[in-house]
């Protein structure tokens, strides 16, 4: 071999070596900052499990006190026509409900959920008292959707439309369906 191919041969290998070099670099840091992420994840589900035990009592306490106070399902009609009275008999001083329209019952692991949209106007004080009562927790009700404006005949008054849910005990044998659709368990 000749002293210039010797060189170019020596230059082809530094090369390669050099290409290896470059491509299994990179690699390693694609791998380490894979690794790393994988680490903090798993720091973070970490600090999550911990946390959870340590407010086990806490969380036992609230199912303790889910089963004692929360509505028992007894049927899709009777839990829909019980929210749909307590929204026409929701007519508080100052408050006048309308256009109510009873909303699916929805089906999930933990509560059964029947709910009502409704109208509601009056003075600002006056609905939104009447919004602070409707939703303690131990009604188990919760208010959705909801869209306040002032109304068009009063200019002194507003306007509400909401959504109010009642979450009841799981039905039993119930498909789960927490989108509403086809809601009703199997008697």
């Amino acid at each position: 071999m000749k002293p210039s191919e010797k060189r170019l041969l020596f230059g082809l290998l530094l090369m390669l070596l050099i290409g290896a070099g470059v491509i299994g670099s990179d690699y390693y840091f694609d791998k380490r900052d894979q690794l790393l992420a994988d680490k903090v994840n798993l720091d973070n589900e970490w600090i999550t499990i911990e946390t959870l035990f340590e407010e086990k009592e806490v969380w036992e306490m609230r199912a303790a006190w889910l089963e004692q106070h929360q509505p028992v399902f007894t049927s899709t009609e009777e839990i829909d026509q019980a929210i749909f009275k307590e929204a026409l008999a929701a007519e508080v001083d100052g408050v006048g409900t309308s256009k109510h329209t009873l909303l699916p019952t929805a089906n999930t692991p933990y509560y059964t959920q029947a709910g009502v949209s409704i109208s509601a106007a009056g003075d600002l004080a006056s609905v939104f008292r009447w919004l602070s009562d409707l939703n303690r927790p131990e009604s188990f009700h919760v208010i959705r959707n909801i869209k306040v404006g002032p109304d068009k005949d009063k200019a002194e008054n507003i306007v509400a439309q909401l959504e109010l849910l009642r979450w009841y005990t799981p039905a039993p044998g119930a498909e789960i369906t927490p989108d509403g659709s086809d809601a009703e368990p199997e008697s």
